[in-house]
């Protein structure tokens, strides 16, 4: 797996530390890569949804998960009132589908990987998730594992988080994204999805999107 993740504040960088690993070994290096400009090269309709600069203080990730084969961006905006409720209103709108974090059934790419297990995912056995017959009317949305926010739910967001769809596709962007072992339904074998994750009590933004 290949993890990029930033925190940063708007003035001032806090830390950026790109991780490579590769079964055990970790290296960290220093970077002044940019979250928005390293998507820059994903196709367009992957990322026109995200914001065009970084807000307040905020967390960013990027992963090319090798034993799952699942590619996923996220960037978290903290905004200011009155700019939050705007960045909202204007993008839910777009929304094909809107799901609650404790929600019982969530199709989750990935759902199994977390900070402990995510070189050895691929490897779980217990798959009885994935057979919920509730899963085949949702469409796909991340784990969002990397930003390191919450780890006490499935999908990793802490539970005052909505996290809307904006589209989930069984077409592939691009063939060299197609996915090996992303742990998804036959159904959804394949396939990308993009949106946001919105918090009203922090006024944090998520957006994001994820391939496998």
């Amino acid at each position: 797996m290949t993890l990029m993740k930033y925190t940063f504040n708007i003035n001032q960088v806090v830390k950026v530390i790109p991780l490579f690993i590769l079964l055990l070994a970790c290296t960290h290096r220093e970077s002044k890569s940019n979250i928005l400009q390293d998507i820059s090269d994903f196709e367009n309709p992957l990322i026109d949804h995200f914001p065009s600069q970084t807000i307040g203080l905020y967390t960013a990730a990027i992963s090319k998960d090798n034993k799952n084969d699942v590619i996923s961006a996220m960037l978290l905006n903290q905004y200011e009132h009155i700019q939050y409720n705007r960045v909202k209103d204007s993008l839910i709108r777009f929304a094909k589908a809107k799901y609650e974090t404790l929600d019982s059934c969530l199709l989750i790419v990935n759902m199994y990987t977390n900070e402990n297990n995510f070189y050895k995912s691929h490897k779980t056995d217990n798959l009885s998730y994935l057979q919920k017959d509730c899963l085949k009317e949702k469409l796909p949305i991340p784990n969002f594992w990397m930003l390191g926010i919450n780890q006490t739910n499935i999908i990793n967001l802490p539970d005052d988080f909505e996290i809307y769809v904006f589209k989930a596709s069984h077409d592939t962007i691009n063939e060299k994204y197609l996915s090996k072992n992303a742990l998804m339904p036959s159904y959804w074998k394949h396939g990308y999805s993009k949106g946001i994750a919105t918090n009203d009590s922090t006024k944090e933004v998520i957006y994001w999107f994820v391939i496998w």
